[in-house]
C-alpha cells in the first residue's frame, strides 16, 4: 500500500506535527549537512526528531552530502551516527547526492558512506534525481534502497510517467506540495514498501552461543572440531583440514556423512578445528528467495549481518548484481 511521506529541514521552518500527524504516514527529517561539525547540523532536527518520537511519527533520516572525497564522505557517516545514536528509526539513513562539483566522487563516496552506515546495524540507502542516474550514478549504487526525485512538467503533481523507474522505493513527485501543519511548499513522497515492519523485525540482538558439553575430557594439545565454521573461522589459530583426514588422525568423527548431517563437515569437506574444547552449536543452512526491490544490504540486515559476508558465503562477485528468484544463503 503506497504511503505519502514529507521531507523536511530547517528551510520548512517550526512544523505543527500534531496537524501533520493527521495527514501523512511518515517523514524523512534532514540531519545534518556536510562533515561532522556541530555547526553542520540542521537547526530543526532536535525539534524534529523529539516531536515524531514524541507523536509516533515513523520517521528516516538524510544528510546533504558535500563531500568531494571518501575521508569527507566518512565524516558526513559519522556526522549522522553522532546524531541519531539512540533513536530508533522506521525509516533508512539517507544520502543525498546532488551537490554540483561532486559527481566524481559520488559512487566511492556513496559506497563509504553506507558501508559505516551499515555496520552499525541500520539501513542505508541513496538519494538522487534521475539525471544524476543517468548522468552519474549508472546503477553503481544499486546494492542501496534508493529514494529518487523526478518531477513532472509543473512540479506539483504525481503522475506515474514522470517516476525515476531505477529501482526506488520512495519516489519525491514533488517539492511544491501542500500539507497541513507545513508553512509553504514542502517535498512530497510516494512509499511503496513497508519500511517501519521490515525494518521493526530486522535487526534481533542475537543471544552470543552456548558453549556445547564436551564428550569427552580433552587431552592437552589435542586437536578438536569447532561445530560451526564461520564461529571459528574468524580464530587466529584456527584452521582449515579435510575432514577425511580429521576422522583419521583425531577421532572425532567416526563416519563421514554428507550435508547438514554431520555438524563438524562444512563446505568443500573443510573442518574447523582448534587446540581447546568444543565450542559453538551447529546451525542447519538458511536460505532467502530474493524478491523485486530487494537488494543484498537489505537482505542482511533482514539477518543481523552485513552484505560482504553473505557475497562472500554466496560467491556473489558484484554486491549489486542479484535477481528476483535467486536463492541466496543467509546463514
Amino acid at each position: 500500500m503506497e504511503k505519502l511521506l514529507i521531507d523536511v529541514s530547517e528551510h520548512n521552518g517550526v512544523i505543527d506535527w500534531e496537524t501533520a500527524k493527521k495527514h501523512i504516514d511518515g517523514a524523512i527529517i534532514r540531519c545534518g549537512y556536510g562533515m561532522d561539525i556541530v555547526s553542520q547540523d540542521d537547526k530543526q532536527w532536535g525539534r524534529n526528531v523529539a516531536e515524531c518520537e514524541r507523536l509516533g511519527i515513523p520517521f528516516g533520516v538524510y544528510l546533504y552530502s558535500y563531500a568531494t572525497n571518501t575521508d569527507r564522505a566518512k565524516s558526513e557517516a559519522q556526522h549522522v551516527l553522532r546524531l541519531i545514536k539512540g533513536r530508533k528509526l522506521a525509516y533508512p539513513v539517507y544520502f543525498d547526492i546532488e551537490e554540483p562539483g561532486t559527481e566524481s566522487a559520488a559512487v566511492a563516496n556513496a559506497k563509504a558512506f553506507g558501508d559505516i552506515i551499515e555496520a552499525a546495524g541500520y539501513w542505508c540507502g541513496v538519494y538522487y534525481n534521475t539525471d544524476w542516474h543517468n548522468r552519474v550514478i549508472k546503477g553503481q549504487l544499486d546494492r542501496f534502497v534508493r529514494w529518487g526525485a523526478a518531477y513532472g512538467a509543473n512540479d506539483g503533481q504525481q503522475h506515474t510517467s514522470h517516476k525515476p523507474n531505477f529501482g526506488e522505493d520512495i519516489w519525491q513527485y514533488s517539492s511544491k506540495g501542500s500539507v497541513p501543519g507545513v508553512s509553504g511548499n514542502v517535498d512530497v513522497n510516494a512509499c511503496y514498501r513497508d519500511y517501519p515492519k521490515e525494518i521493526s523485525g530486522s535487526t534481533p540482538t542475537p543471544e552470543p552461543p552456548k558453549p556445547a558439553t564436551p564428550t569427552h575430557k580433552h587431552k592437552v594439545g589435542e586437536h578438536v572440531v569447532f561445530s560451526t565454521c564461520y564461529a571459528s573461522s574468524t580464530d587466529s589459530i584456527s584452521k582449515a583440514i579435510q575432514a577425511s583426514k580429521m576422522a583419521r588422525n583425531h577421532g572425532v568423527i567416526t563416519k563421514i556423512q554428507s550435508g547438514a548431517k554431520n555438524p563438524y563437515l562444512l563446505d568443500n569437506g573443510l573442518c574447523w578445528v582448534n587446540d581447546g574444547d568444543i565450542r559453538g552449536a551447529y546451525q542447519a543452512e538458511q536460505y532467502y528467495t530474493v524478491k523485486a526491490g530487494d537488494t543484498l544490504s537489505g537482505i542482511a540486515a533482514k539477518y543481523g549481518t552485513n552484505y560482504q559476508h553473505l557475497a562472500q558465503l554466496n560467491g556473489i562477485a558484484d554486491p549489486n548484481k542479484i535477481y528476483t528468484g535467486q536463492k541466496i544463503r543467509v546463514k
